[in-house]
């Protein structure tokens, strides 16, 4: 009789397990009750809602149209009225914690990834715990999720990205020059006929850029960038390519402290630049450029060599929710609909490629730098990132005046490990 009196306890105990295990809240895993397609989740967090007001903040001034527009369009759709907040202090972070300690911090804010780290470890961003596998596949590229990806967890929605292109003179050059190397040959070839034309030019004191010579092989933070252990950058292949960027210097005649983005995307504007390293913040100056006797178009970051490669960073600016608003289901619905259903009028409303895929909906200038953002690397969004731009800057520099390469990449490896530990 007691087997089976246990018997019993333990089929009544699994069935309560069982029924309440299709019940439970998003926090836990198995849930079976919560959507997994965009209308269905929005609906669910609109039931959820305690309020009828969600505050986003942003850092951006550049997107102040865009959301405005957008903020109109989603109150019209779900009633939610939209409180937008532009933020131009320097604490971020300690500033919303502070005001959201006092009730009136954001539900939502937009970041670029590399300040996820931060974000995460100030407790200032909550998981994404919504979107599916299934769903993230379907709808956005590997590379943004892992920009949102911080220790095996997804953060936020993410919106739209910047990354860099090759732009070219297509009235000189019949097809974009796959490395830098044919860049070099076509250099020398080319006669200036008088239009005082520069033939090569990038931002060569910005670290971020630079870190194309790199990104290939080194290390840099692990697969996701958040691993400030995970750094080597003077291996053999580092070390190759930091020569070769070293001995461009001799070839280009650049003057580093005379060149900037907005000197290139200026000389590309005047047609005296033949290709130009740019931010794919160009597409908008190239469009207006359209009517005029000029031809640039865009390509690729070339390789380096045939036997060395190239790989660009991009960042991934995200709609990511703040645990501590007054309304998170509020939050992840404003934060989807910008992510997702603003996708087709992001870069009318701030001149951004939205990070959705939209696959036959780009035109053929901004399908190659969607495919350049697919092949680039997450900037890394570990807290010594800082650190990492600033000191391989100096050795970028240092290497770009003749210093010995492996003797500098030596040198920001130790600075850098001090910084780690």
């Amino acid at each position: 009789m007691k087997i089976r009196r246990v018997s019993c306890i333990l089929v009544m105990v699994l069935t309560f397990c069982l029924f309440a295990g299709c019940s439970r809240n998003p926090d836990q895993t198995g849930t079976q009750s919560i959507p997994t397609d965009y209308k269905g989740l929005m609906k669910y967090w609109k039931q959820q809602a305690d309020t009828d007001t969600v505050t986003c903040w942003y850092t951006s001034d550049g997107d102040k149209a865009w959301l405005e527009t957008a903020a109109k369009e989603f109150e019209e759709q779900y009633s939610v009225k939209v409180k937008l907040v532009y933020y131009d202090g320097v604490s971020f972070f300690d500033d919303m914690n502070r005001v959201s300690q006092s009730g009136e911090g954001p539900d939502v804010y937009l970041m670029g990834n590399d300040q996820l780290g931060l974000a995460r470890d100030s407790g200032m961003a909550e998981e994404n715990k919504w979107l599916t596998d299934a769903f993230w596949k379907e709808n956005y590229p590997e590379v943004a999720k892992k920009a949102v990806t911080y220790k095996d967890k997804q953060y936020g929605y993410p919106v739209y990205f910047d990354t860099y292109c090759l732009v070219y003179d297509a009235k000189l050059l019949k097809n974009a020059p796959a490395s830098i190397d044919d860049i070099l040959a076509f250099l020398d070839e080319y006669e200036d006929t008088g239009s005082t034309k520069a033939v090569f030019r990038w931002d060569v004191a910005d670290s971020y850029i630079n870190s194309m010579f790199l990104a290939s092989y080194a290390n840099l933070f692990g697969e996701n960038g958040d691993d400030a252990s995970a750094f080597l950058i003077n291996d053999e292949k580092s070390v190759a390519a930091m020569k070769y960027f070293q001995s461009l210097s001799a070839y280009l005649w650049m003057d580093k402290s005379n060149i900037s983005h907005d000197t290139v995307r200026n000389r590309i504007k005047d047609g005296t630049l033949v290709l130009g390293l740019c931010k794919s913040d160009i597409l908008p100056t190239l469009y207006e450029m359209e009517h005029e006797k000029t031809d640039y178009q865009i390509s690729y970051v070339p390789s380096l060599t045939e036997q060395l490669s190239s790989t660009t960073f991009s960042t991934t600016y995200s709609a990511f929710v703040n645990p501590y608003g007054k309304d998170e289901n509020l939050g992840n619905m404003f934060a989807f609909y910008l992510s997702y259903a603003e996708a087709g009028k992001q870069f009318a409303g701030n001149g951004k490629l939205p990070v959705r895929n939209l696959e036959d909906e780009f035109d053929s200038m901004q399908a190659v730098i969607y495919a350049q953002y697919l092949n680039s690397k997450p900037v890394p969004k570990v807290m010594v990132l800082g650190d990492y731009l600033v000191q391989s800057g100096i050795a970028f520099d240092a290497i770009w005046s003749g210093a010995d390469a492996k003797e500098q990449l030596d040198w920001l490896q130790n600075r850098m490990e001090e910084k780690i530990k």
